[in-house]
C-alpha cells in the first residue's frame, strides 16, 4: 500500500505535468512517481464508487436469497442462512441476510416482513 499524498501536492504535480515537466523532475520535487489517477479519471484524488466497506454478500448471493423467498415465501431467516451456507458456501449472520433483503426490496410479502422482526 502506498503512502498518503495530499491533494495539494497531487495538484502541484499535475500542474508540472501540464507544463510539460518530465516525470523524473516531478518525482524529484514532489515525491509522486506518476499521475496515474489523473490520467484515468481526470481527478487528482480517487473517490470510491460507494462509501463504507465492501458487502459480504455479492449480487449472486442476494439473487439466491430472493429466489429462496420466491420459492418459499414463509421461509425463516435461519433457513435462508443454512441454505446460503450449503449452496453458496457463505457464512453470514441473520442480521446480514435481513439487511440484504431489505436493501433488495424483496419484502412485498407480509410473512417476510414479520420474519425479519423475530
Amino acid at each position: 500500500m502506498g503512502r498518503y499524498i495530499s491533494k495539494e501536492r497531487k495538484q502541484v504535480a499535475l500542474q508540472m505535468s501540464l507544463l510539460n515537466v518530465k516525470d523524473p523532475t516531478i518525482r524529484h520535487y514532489t515525491g509522486i512517481s506518476e499521475l496515474m489517477a489523473y490520467r484515468e479519471t481526470g481527478e487528482v484524488v480517487r473517490t470510491p464508487v460507494c462509501a463504507g466497506r465492501r458487502r459480504i454478500l455479492d449480487s449472486l448471493d442476494a439473487n439466491f436469497l430472493e429466489a429462496c423467498i420466491e420459492r418459499q415465501p414463509d421461509i425463516l431467516l435461519t433457513e435462508m442462512q443454512d441454505q446460503l451456507r450449503e449452496t453458496c458456501v457463505v457464512e453470514v449472520s441473520i442480521a446480514t441476510i435481513s439487511r440484504t433483503i431489505r436493501r433488495r426490496g424483496e419484502l412485498l410479502d407480509g410473512h417476510a416482513i414479520f420474519l425479519l422482526h423475530l
